[in-house]
C-alpha cells in the first residue's frame, strides 16, 4: 500500500513538472515571437543617423544606425566562446569614436575562428581613417549561467567571456555607449556576419511544449490505468 502511494506521488510530481515545462516553453515562444517581430519591424524602418540613448535600447533594439567616425585598432575586444557551424571563435568588438559624440561605441565586426592554440589570437587590425559604418543596435550576448570574468592580460586585443559593459568600460578606461553595433554585412573591414535575433523561432518552442504536454498526457493515462487496476484488485 505504501509503495503504491509513493508511486502515485511520484507520478503526480512528474505530471506537474511536465506541465510546468510545457507552459514555460509556451512563454518562451511568446517572448521569441516578440523579439522576431521587433527585428522585422526595425528592419523596415530607415536608419538613424545618430546614437540611440542608452535607456532607449529596448525601443530601438535592432534598429539600423549609420554613424561617421573612426575605429581604434589598438584596443579591441574578442568575445570568446562564440560559435559558427560547430566551430569556436570570437566576435570582434572594435571601439569606434563617432564624430558627433564624446562617447565611444563598440562595433561588432563579426565572427572569426579561433586558433587551436588559444594562445595565438587572430589578426583583427583595422584602418583608423574616418569612415561611415552601418549596423544594428543590440545588447551584448549573455550566458545561460553566470560565468567568471577572464583575467586582464594587459595585452590587446583582450579576450573577454560574456562581459558586461561595466567590465568592458573598466578595461577600455573610457565611456562606452551601452550597446553594440552589429556591422552590416555589406560594409568592409569585417569578418563573418549573418546576424539574426538571439532567440529561437517560436515554432521551435511550441514544438518543445507539445513534447512536454505529450509526456504529461502519457503519464496521466498511465496514472488512470494504474488507478483502475488498483481499485479492481481491491474488489
Amino acid at each position: 500500500m505504501v509503495n503504491r502511494i509513493l508511486l502515485f506521488v511520484g507520478f503526480a510530481l512528474l505530471l506537474t513538472l511536465f506541465i510546468f515545462l510545457g507552459m514555460w516553453q509556451l512563454n518562451r515562444a511568446e517572448q521569441g515571437a516578440s523579439i522576431h517581430q521587433q527585428y522585422d519591424e526595425e528592419s523596415r524602418l530607415p536608419a538613424l543617423t545618430g546614437l540611440v540613448p542608452n535607456n532607449d535600447l529596448d525601443e530601438f533594439r535592432y534598429r539600423w544606425i549609420e554613424v561617421q567616425g573612426e575605429y581604434l585598432s589598438s584596443k579591441q575586444f574578442l568575445l570568446d566562446s562564440m560559435t559558427h557551424e560547430g566551430h569556436v571563435g570570437y566576435h570582434v568588438l572594435t571601439p569606434f569614436k563617432p564624430s558627433n559624440s564624446v562617447d565611444w561605441m563598440l562595433v561588432n565586426r563579426g565572427w572569426i575562428e579561433a586558433n587551436p592554440d588559444r594562445k595565438i589570437l587572430p589578426q583583427v587590425s583595422v584602418g583608423e581613417g574616418t569612415r561611415l559604418v552601418r549596423g544594428r543596435a543590440d545588447s551584448l550576448p549573455q550566458p545561460g549561467l553566470s560565468l567568471g570574468e577572464l583575467t586582464d592580460s594587459g595585452f590587446w586585443p583582450q579576450v573577454m567571456l560574456f562581459p558586461t559593459f561595466d567590465a568592458l568600460e573598466a578595461r577600455f578606461e573610457r565611456p562606452l555607449v551601452r550597446y553594440q553595433l552589429l556591422l552590416d554585412a555589406g560594409f568592409s573591414d569585417g569578418f563573418f556576419r549573418e546576424w539574426e535575433p538571439r532567440a529561437l523561432p517560436p515554432e521551435r518552442h511550441i514544438g518543445y511544449a507539445i513534447q512536454w504536454f505529450s509526456f504529461a498526457g502519457i503519464l496521466a493515462v498511465m496514472v488512470i490505468v494504474l488507478s483502475v487496476r488498483s481499485r479492481m484488485s481491491f474488489e
